[in-house]
């Protein structure tokens, strides 16, 4: 009889451990499975920042295409103005030297006209000189003629040379006119093409900033996609972990060996606020107010709760700590007895001040609120977990609060 009853106790104690063990696994499975749901997420997420990069790296090899070829425009422009201000400067050059020809013409005018003059001057001071004159003062015929063609010769070349030198005043400054003409056309030419380069010049500019923004985008989303590869990394180790710790059910909270405590599952209590007094205001229920979608938590985000501790609302065994970026973040899991669990979630980055297998004791800090992962501001999430369940296994942890 005792043997019979030795059995029976084994067998009881073997069903215990396979219900716990359920238990135990069922709310890792609904922490596996929301991991699993939020690589998805992250996946796609990540398939949509590899498009939209594509998208952008395809518009900036696009403008810089554009940018090239008004780099070649500008650069025959430039051939162009450089080549009309060298011709320019040969014009401007030869202008100088006609100039400076013309100025000596002038003063070779100049003083051939003031000693005609002279000579004027004083042949009317001497009187009017006639033929008869050079014929009265010739010695003979002969004298009288070379007389005469000597006066003749010189009035003759005076004459010539002023007209000479009239007529070469006269070509210098139609030269002179003509180079200037060139000149102001060369100018009218190379204005114009500093007008296309500038023109050119102005689209270079903003083809480059619109380079440079899309590039700035470009850094902005391979740091978006940089940051989910990592977050993916994490969110592969976490379920790699939660799957790990769901391997090993002998988590056993310290304490309590029998697995018993003064709150059964039907009557729990036993649990405290796990934020401190005046922060306590429940701004999300079970459901959002809005949309009615299941929440399967409740929320403390009051005013000014960024940074406060969070604290164990039961003393258990923490079993998982993680820091992802999407997700529940920052979160803490803690084991109690009776099969129950209590989730703490955002909290604040690098804030976790205990570790996996900590048996902790009821009100000591675990962390800080933050407001990492899927969060839109400062809260505690915060979540109580009845094994055998599921995903659906979630309770209002408002009936297990005191």
């Amino acid at each position: 009889m005792k043997h019979i009853g030795r059995k029976k106790i084994l067998l009881v104690a073997v069903i215990v451990i396979f219900i716990m063990l359920g238990s135990f696994l069922n709310v890792f499975a609904s922490t596996t499975s929301e991991l699993r749901q939020q690589q998805q997420q992250n996946q796609k997420e990540l398939n949509e920042a590899k498009e939209q990069q594509e998208k952008i790296r395809s518009q900036m090899t696009e403008i810089q295409r554009q940018v090239d070829e008004l780099d070649s425009k500008i650069s025959d422009y430039q051939t162009e103005i450089n080549d009309l201000t060298s011709q320019i400067d040969d014009i401007s050059k030869n202008i100088d030297l006609t100039q400076q020809e013309l100025t000596r013409t002038e003063n070779e005018l100049k003083e051939k006209e003031e000693l005609l003059e002279t000579r004027l001057v004083a042949s009317y001071k001497a009187g009017d000189t006639t033929y008869l004159d050079v014929l009265l003062t010739s010695d003979s015929l002969t004298s009288f003629l070379s007389n005469y063609y000597l006066v003749e010769q010189i009035s003759e070349n005076d004459t010539k040379l002023i007209n000479t030198i009239k007529e070469t005043k006269e070509q210098i400054e139609e030269s002179k006119k003509q180079l200037e003409e060139n000149k102001a056309t060369l100018e009218i030419a190379k204005q114009t093409q500093v007008d296309k380069k500038t023109e050119l010049d102005a689209a270079k500019k903003e083809k480059e900033q619109a380079v440079a923004k899309l590039s700035a985008e470009d850094q902005e989303v391979q740091k978006k996609i940089d940051e989910m590869r990592s977050e993916d990394t994490r969110i592969q180790a976490a379920i790699k972990k939660a799957e790990a710790v769901a391997s090993r059910p002998n988590v056993s909270n310290r304490g309590n060996t029998s697995g018993t405590s003064t709150s059964s599952a039907s009557n729990p209590g036993g649990f405290i606020y796990p934020v401190p007094s005046g922060y306590r205001t429940i701004t999300t229920g079970m459901y959002y107010e809005k949309s009615k979608k299941y929440h399967g938590a409740v929320d403390f985000g009051s005013g000014g709760i960024a940074g406060q501790p969070v604290y164990a609302a039961k003393e258990g065994t923490v079993i998982l700590t993680e820091n992802l970026k999407s997700s529940y973040g920052t979160y803490v899991i803690i084991k109690h007895n009776n099969g129950l669990y209590s989730l703490y979630a955002h909290g604040q980055a690098g804030s976790i001040c205990v570790s996996e297998g900590q048996y902790v004791s009821q009100g000591q800090q675990i962390m800080k609120v933050g407001s990492t992962g899927n969060s839109t501001g400062p809260h505690l999430h915060f979540e109580i977990r009845v094994s055998p369940g599921g995903y659906n296994n979630r309770v209002n942890p408002q009936n297990y609060l005191k």
